[in-house]
C-alpha cells in the first residue's frame, strides 16, 4: 500500500451525537495545515474505529461514507484497543489521534509541527500527533485511549531525552485536569476501555 501524508485516527465508542462533527473536523484539519508555496495539498485518510458501540455511532458513520471519500470505518474493535488496531491500518506519514471534535486550527498546528520535523505534538486530552516511525514503535504495545497514548509517547520520548511539542488544552479547570489524570491511569489498571471522553462524567 502506498503511503499518504496524514492518517486521522478516531477511536469512537457510544458517541453518536459527536461522531459526525468529529469526522468533519478531521477532514477540515488537513485542509487548514499551512504548506510551503508550491507544495501540493496533503493527501489524507480518516480511520474511524468503532469500539462495539451500543448506540447509533456506526449508523452515523455509514451515512458519512457517502459524503467523505477518505473515510474508512472499522467495526467490532475491542474497547481500549482502537489505537493499537489503527497502527496496523494507518498509511500516513503523520498520524493524528482524536476522540472528539477539537478546534481544527489546533489540529492543523499539530500536524504542521510534525511535518516540520518534530516527533510528536500533544494537546492533553484533545489530540496526539506523531510521525509514523514513532507511532509504530510505541502505540502497538499500549492499551487504552487518547490520554493513555499521549502518556506512552511522552514517556518514550523522555527516555530519549526528547519531548513532544505541547500546547495547553482548551479546558484548564481542576476537574478537567483530574479527569485527564484518571483517564491516563486506566490502561495500567486494565480499564483502558474507559479512556474516552465522557467516561468519567
Amino acid at each position: 500500500m502506498s503511503s499518504i501524508d496524514v492518517s486521522l485516527i478516531l477511536p469512537l465508542r457510544d458517541q453518536e451525537a459527536q461522531t459526525a462533527s468529529t469526522v468533519r473536523v478531521a477532514r477540515e484539519i488537513v485542509q487548514r495545515v499551512p504548506l510551503p508555496e508550491g507544495r501540493p495539498a496533503l493527501t489524507s485518510e480518516i480511520l474511524a474505529l468503532d469500539q462495539r458501540s451500543g448506540d447509533n455511532t456506526l449508523s452515523v458513520l455509514s451515512v458519512l461514507h457517502g459524503q467523505i471519500s477518505s473515510l474508512r470505518t472499522f467495526q467490532d474493535v475491542e474497547p481500549g484497543r482502537a489505537i493499537r488496531r489503527a497502527t496496523t491500518l494507518a498509511r500516513g506519514l503523520v498520524w493524528l489521534v482524536m476522540d472528539h471534535p477539537i478546534d481544527p486550527e489546533l489540529g492543523a498546528w499539530g500536524v504542521g509541527q510534525v511535518l516540520r520535523g518534530h516527533r510528536a505534538a500533544v494537546i492533553p486530552g484533545e489530540m496526539l500527533v506523531v510521525d509514523q516511525p514513532l507511532g509504530v514503535t510505541v502505540l502497538p504495545r499500549m492499551t487504552g485511549g487518547l490520554v493513555s497514548a499521549q502518556k506512552a509517547i511522552t514517556r518514550h520520548l523522555r527516555g530519549q531525552n526528547l519531548q513532544p511539542v505541547w500546547s495547553p488544552p482548551s479546558k484548564t479547570g481542576a476537574a478537567h485536569r483530574a479527569r485527564l489524570f484518571v483517564r491516563g491511569q486506566l490502561g495500567r489498571l486494565g480499564l483502558g476501555w474507559l479512556d474516552r471522553p465522557g467516561s468519567l462524567d
